[in-house]
């Protein structure tokens, strides 16, 4: 029997929620589109967390009817959730969570995604992942940025984009794509950059050699224009920048910072 286990951070129960199905070792957004009374639903109060008599109805109710069984079943998913937890873990999948012929309970294939604003209590888990087959696909430039605390996603384009705040960076490449230009990546610096993380973003563009111009957005609010301003100066001379440069400025000492500009 192949079954669905997943533990996911929810907004809407204000927590974690354990989805289980049946219906398991298959897509289950197909599952929940198809036969949505397929998939339970349990909240799970956070600061108690799962109850023993919640999971063992949790496992009776996914066909563990077997005492032992179900003992077992119910003994990984409290395994499960305790890594859920130490992990700062918004999503634990289990597909298939699967039943064999000799009544063993496994976890055959799983997926975990970790809170990035957690990741710096787990190197371990950063080491493994750069130390793991599938490091070739990741790119290094985004641990570069994750180090720095800059939000970055490589694309196919070559309109180096730095934003601030990921709604103005989604609508810059929205404008760039309507104008038929082709955003490189996101770069959301975020509302508190200083001008070491400007000089990081200006280094991670560079050195994709698909990036032909750098496109950068600034609204000033929290982040001063100034501020930006100096960190793109810094970031010309130290990195000898040769890409043309776009930069809209606007908002908080947005006229301090388009002087800095021009005098350099």
């Amino acid at each position: 029997d192949q079954l669905y286990f997943a533990i996911l951070m929810d907004r809407k129960y204000n927590g974690p929620v354990i989805l289980a199905s049946k219906k398991g070792g298959m897509d289950i957004e197909e599952v929940s589109e198809t036969d949505p009374e397929a998939i339970l639903v349990h909240p799970i109060d956070i600061k108690e967390g799962p109850q023993d008599a919640d999971l063992d109805k949790l496992a009776l109710d996914l066909g563990f009817e077997d005492d032992s069984l179900r003992s077992a079943a119910v003994d990984q998913i409290k395994k499960l959730y305790g890594m859920f937890i130490n992990l700062d873990a918004t999503q634990v999948e289990v597909n298939p969570w699967a039943l064999n012929p000799e009544g063993k309970v496994w976890c055959i294939d799983a997926k975990i995604n970790i809170d990035d604003n957690a990741l710096f209590r787990h190197q371990r888990i950063l080491d493994m992942r750069a130390n793991s087959q599938t490091s070739e696909d990741v790119d290094p430039n985004e641990e570069k940025a994750a180090k720095a605390g800059l939000n970055y996603i490589k694309l196919d384009g070559d309109w180096g984009c730095i934003v601030n705040g990921a709604g103005l960076a989604m609508a810059t490449m929205d404008l760039l794509k309507l104008k038929g230009k082709e955003p490189a990546n996101f770069l959301d610096v975020g509302g508190g950059a200083n001008e070491d993380q400007i000089k990081e973003a200006f280094e991670i563009l560079m050195g994709n050699p698909n990036v032909k111009v750098i496109f950068i957005n600034i609204f000033g609010g929290i982040m001063r224009c100034n501020i930006i301003a100096q960190g793109i100066v810094n970031a010309c001379k130290s990195a000898n920048l040769t890409l043309p440069l776009v930069v809209r400025f606007n908002g908080t000492n947005k006229d301090q910072g388009r002087e800095i500009l021009e005098e350099f």
